[in-house]
C-alpha cells in the first residue's frame, strides 16, 4: 500500500525516506500540525485531531506522547532546518483564520460578502474541511492528483472510526467533494464546472498552500486565470510561494543568527522526495504595497487579484507566536515562505487577519 518511510519523529525528513511517493511533502506538514497539536490548548495554535492519522508516524503513539512537543520540534529543526515546525504551524494559522473569517455571516455594517464556497488546491492531506468551525452550507471542493486522495481518505476514514468523531466532524466530512485532478494535465475551470455541485458565479474562498513552488511559473500563473474564470465576486484567495532570495541570498529569508545554509536542505529534500521546487518569486520592495511585489503583480495580471497583503513568517511570529509567549527567537525563524491574501477583482471588503498589512491598490 501507499507508504512512505520518514523518519518517526520529524516533521518531514526525506533523507530517512525508503521510497518517496506524491504525498510524501502532505505527511511532512501533517507531522508539524501533529506535534502543534500536543501542546496544551492555550498554547498551541493549531488543533488537528486528524493530523496524527495522516502523518503516518511508525513510532507508537505513546511513544511518541513521552517525547513531548519540545523533543519533536528539535529532532524536526536537526533534520529539516531550524523553525521549520514553526513555518509550517505559522502558515497553517495564517490559512485557518482567512478561511474561517471568509466562510463567517457578515457582521451588521460589514461590506464583505460571506464565501459558499471552500476550494482548496493541491489538498494533500489538508483537514480543513473537517475541523474549522465553518457554516455547514459551505461546500468544500479538494483538488489533488488521484493517488494522494485515495490515500487521504482512507486515512482520514480510519481516523474518524478509531476516534469515533462528533456529529459535526462527521457531518462536515460528509460535504466534502473530492475532485481528482492533476494540474499539470488538466483545464482546472473545466474540472469545476463539470461538477454538478459547484457554482462558478459563487463567492469562494480559495486556498493555494505549499503548491505554487512545485509548478513551473507559467503554470501557475494558468491556474489563477482558471481561478479567475472559476469564482464568483467576492472570491478571496490565500496563497504561500517560496521567497526567491532562499537561492540568492538565504541569509535575507531568515531571523539573524539563523544558519542560512540549512534553508538549502529543505529544497535538496523536496528533490529527493521527487518533488523539486521550480518556482519562486522575490518579495515587494521594503515598505512597499502588497499588490507592487511580483507575486502580487502576477494575481493581478492573471485572474484580476488582487492582493492585499504579503507577509512574512516574521510578521506571523509577531502576530500569533509572541502573544501567548512562544516567540521564535530571530536564530530560529525560517522566512523561505510568504503568504499573500488577495481579493477577487473589485470585490468588496478589507483585508482579514494580521495587522499592518496593504489593504489598498
Amino acid at each position: 500500500g501507499e507508504d512512505v518511510g520518514v523518519c518517526p519523529l520529524c516533521s518531514g525528513c526525506v533523507t530517512h525516506m525508503a521510497a518517496p511517493t506524491t504525498s510524501g511533502t502532505a505527511r511532512g506538514v501533517a507531522k508539524a500540525r501533529d506535534i502543534e497539536s500536543m501542546l496544551p490548548p492555550e498554547l498551541r495554535l493549531v488543533d488537528d485531531p486528524y493530523a496524527a492519522a495522516m502523518a503516518g508516524w511508525r513510532t507508537p503513539r505513546w511513544l511518541l506522547r513521552c517525547s513531548g512537543h519540545g523533543l519533536r520540534q528539535a529532532i524536526s529543526d536537526a533534520l529539516t532546518c531550524p523553525g521549520y515546525v514553526q513555518l509550517m504551524v505559522a502558515r497553517t494559522r495564517l490559512f485557518d483564520d482567512e478561511v474561517v473569517r471568509a466562510c463567517a455571516p457578515t457582521a451588521p455594517g460589514e461590506a464583505r460578502t460571506p464565501c459558499t464556497q471552500l476550494l482548496i488546491l493541491g489538498a494533500g492531506f489538508c483537514t480543513r474541511g473537517s475541523r474549522l468551525p465553518i457554516p455547514p452550507h459551505v461546500r468544500v471542493y479538494e483538488v489533488d492528483q488521484p493517488s494522494v486522495q485515495a490515500a487521504k481518505r482512507r486515512l482520514m476514514a480510519e481516523a474518524q472510526r478509531a476516534a469515533r468523531k462528533s456529529e459535526r466532524a462527521a457531518s462536515a466530512s460528509g460535504r466534502i467533494v473530492y475532485l481528482p485532478l492533476d494540474l499539470s494535465e488538466a483545464a482546472l475551470d473545466a474540472a469545476l464546472r463539470a461538477h454538478p455541485g459547484y457554482d462558478p458565479a459563487a463567492p469562494t474562498v480559495v486556498t493555494v498552500e505549499g503548491l505554487t513552488q512545485y509548478m513551473p511559473a507559467e503554470a501557475v500563473a494558468a491556474t489563477l486565470e482558471a481561478l479567475g474564470r472559476a469564482t464568483g465576486p467576492g472570491s478571496r484567495l490565500v496563497a504561500s510561494y517560496v521567497d526567491a532570495r532562499v537561492h540568492t541570498d538565504p541569509a535575507a529569508a531568515c531571523g539573524e543568527g539563523y544558519p542560512a545554509h540549512a534553508l538549502a536542505r529543505v529544497a535538496a529534500f523536496a528533490e529527493r522526495a521527487n518533488e523539486p521546487w521550480l518556482s519562486s518569486w522575490p518579495p515587494p520592495p521594503p515598505g512597499g504595497r502588497a499588490a507592487m511585489g511580483p507575486f502580487g503583480r502576477l494575481l493581478a495580471a492573471h485572474g484580476r487579484w488582487r492582493a492585499e497583503r504579503d507577509e512574512s513568517a516574521g510578521e506571523a511570529n509577531e502576530a500569533f507566536f509572541a502573544p501567548i509567549g512562544r516567540r521564535i527567537p530571530p536564530s530560529s525563524l525560517c522566512m523561505m515562505e510568504r503568504f499573500v491574501v488577495a481579493a477577487k477583482g473589485d470585490s468588496g471588503g478589507g483585508g482579514f487577519g494580521l495587522d499592518g498589512g496593504d489593504t489598498t491598490e
